[in-house]
């Protein structure tokens, strides 16, 4: 690669993302239309196109398969935490032949408190990822000082690798802890096996549903925005980035 080639991939590279940009620069900048927009959107934050087809050099994807098989599991463990033994009871009481999904007026304050407790581990999640603003950040501040970029280059590559490390031993724990809990779930409430495992899956699809809805509306009101002129509606659609 030529000195030219480097100096426009940096200034390239070191451009503040148009995702970034307020209202003013965004609507002359922001050359994307709706589609392209709500897939990029999509692959950010709607988790299983994240894990599978989104590529970002500081989310590896065996990282990110890792978080996605936790997060499926904790739909089942935070499901199978919400059964009382007065739920469970009830279950055992019922008699008649239920359809398909006479299951979900049953769970629906269970879903609620599946939901909250999703949000809550993707936040923690989030934590033991690098952000790529930092190694920015990094370049920008030390980019006149070769030696002390090199350190913090070196400090930042320690990290991630510290913070990998931390986060797959974590990961695995978690997994043996929540697969020994549902094991025993199964074994002592053999008669809640299906409702657990339908209320699950739709946890399941749930939470993939609403966040395509989240990437959706933040697309729409964000195209809403330049259509209308409105800088009220752009900062809403912020909200939900």
């Amino acid at each position: 690669m030529k000195e030219g080639e480097y100096k426009l991939f940096f200034d390239e590279y070191f451009a503040t993302s148009i995702d970034q940009l307020e209202y003013d620069e965004a609507i002359i900048k922001d050359q994307r239309n709706f589609c392209v927009y709500l897939r990029e959107c999509l692959k950010k934050k709607q988790m299983i196109a994240f894990t599978f087809i989104s590529s970002d050099p500081l989310k590896i994807r065996i990282i990110k398969i890792m978080v996605f098989i936790l997060n499926t599991v904790l739909y089942f463990v935070i499901i199978g935490f919400f059964y009382s033994e007065e739920y469970i009871g009830e279950l055992y009481d019922i008699n008649k032949k239920e359809g398909f999904f006479d299951y979900i007026p049953r769970n629906g304050e269970k879903f609620v408190y599946t939901v909250m407790a999703s949000i809550i581990i993707g936040y923690i999640v989030d934590c033991f990822f690098e952000d790529e603003r930092k190694i920015k950040g990094i370049f920008k501040r030390e980019k006149e000082n070769a030696l002390n970029l090199r350190k913090e280059i070196m400090e930042f590559i320690k990290d991630i690798h510290n913070r990998y490390l931390s986060f797959i031993i974590l990961i695995l724990v978690l997994l043996l802890i929540s697969f020994y809990y549902l094991l025993c779930f199964n074994y002592v409430y053999q008669k809640t096996q299906s409702e657990w495992v339908k209320a699950s899956l739709t946890m399941f699809v749930i939470m993939q549903i609403l966040s395509i809805l989240r990437c959706f509306l933040e697309a729409c009101l964000r195209f809403s925005s330049y259509c209308c002129q409105s800088e009220k509606l752009f900062k809403i659609s912020k909200l939900l980035d």
